[in-house]
């Protein structure tokens, strides 16, 4: 039975993992021969990739605002009250600045660990280096979409599994039936097509491995757009 990849795919769940790795790399590092430095770098590279996820969230939890004032200076009537400007998100500090390729020297230090002779599963699973036994069914896999509007678009909302991507139809209401939208590999996808009159979408999608489909259709979801 294989096993599934040990680093977690979304952002969010790599932000835990990096630090659990981190963290537990100093009472390893005699047995295994890691560096002070090198623990260091793993420690500098978790909490700015923690830091830099939480200005992501900042940021877009104002954007919305940000939008919306934009557009009522751009085009609301000559006399329009303006409204109270947003504010900019507090990210705090920024921790030690760290040089882009985070992931790759994170890699680079698991392959070196994995090939030291003092080595152990008990270690790898103590660091979270050693994924759990994969027991999907490549066969049953269903994608599970959620739809959201965001400034008059439609985010495709979906999970990885352990697809390569995914491919997404639509059904804009227009009569003509459902048609081929886009192939996804890293979720989510936007919609960009901006609609012209009010109308109900619909979306269905069914995950791709090496660019054929795979698993069941999901169900079919719908939005209110226009």
């Amino acid at each position: 039975m294989s096993k599934q990849r040990y680093e977690p795919i979304r952002d969010d769940d790599k932000v835990i993992w990096l630090n659990t790795f981190a963290q537990g790399l100093p009472q390893y590092s005699a047995l295994l021969g890691i560096a002070a430095a090198e623990i260091t770098s793993a420690q500098n590279d978790a909490a700015y990739f923690k830091y830099m996820m939480g200005a992501v969230d900042g940021y877009n939890s104002v954007k919305e605002g940000w939008v919306q004032y934009k557009n009522q200076l751009r085009s609301a009537p000559i006399g329009s009250a303006a409204g109270t400007s947003p504010q900019a998100p507090n990210i705090g500090i920024a921790p030690t600045l760290v040089a882009p390729g985070i992931m790759p020297r994170i890699h680079n230090l698991i392959a070196r660990i994995k090939k030291n002779p003092n080595y152990t599963p008990a270690i790898g699973s103590a660091l979270g280096i050693i994924g759990e036994e994969d027991t999907t069914d490549i066969n049953t896999i269903k994608p599970v979409l959620k739809l959201v509007l965001k400034g008059g678009q439609v985010e495709v909302q979906w999970t990885k599994n352990i697809a390569d991507g995914i491919k997404i139809e639509v059904d804009r209401s227009d009569n003509q039936g459902w048609r081929f939208l886009a192939v996804d590999t890293e979720p989510h996808y936007t919609d960009t097509l901006v609609p012209a009159a009010a109308a109900n979408w619909k979306y269905r999608a069914m995950y791709l491995q090496h660019d054929s489909p795979v698993g069941l259709m999901s169900d079919v979801v719908s939005i209110s757009v226009g």
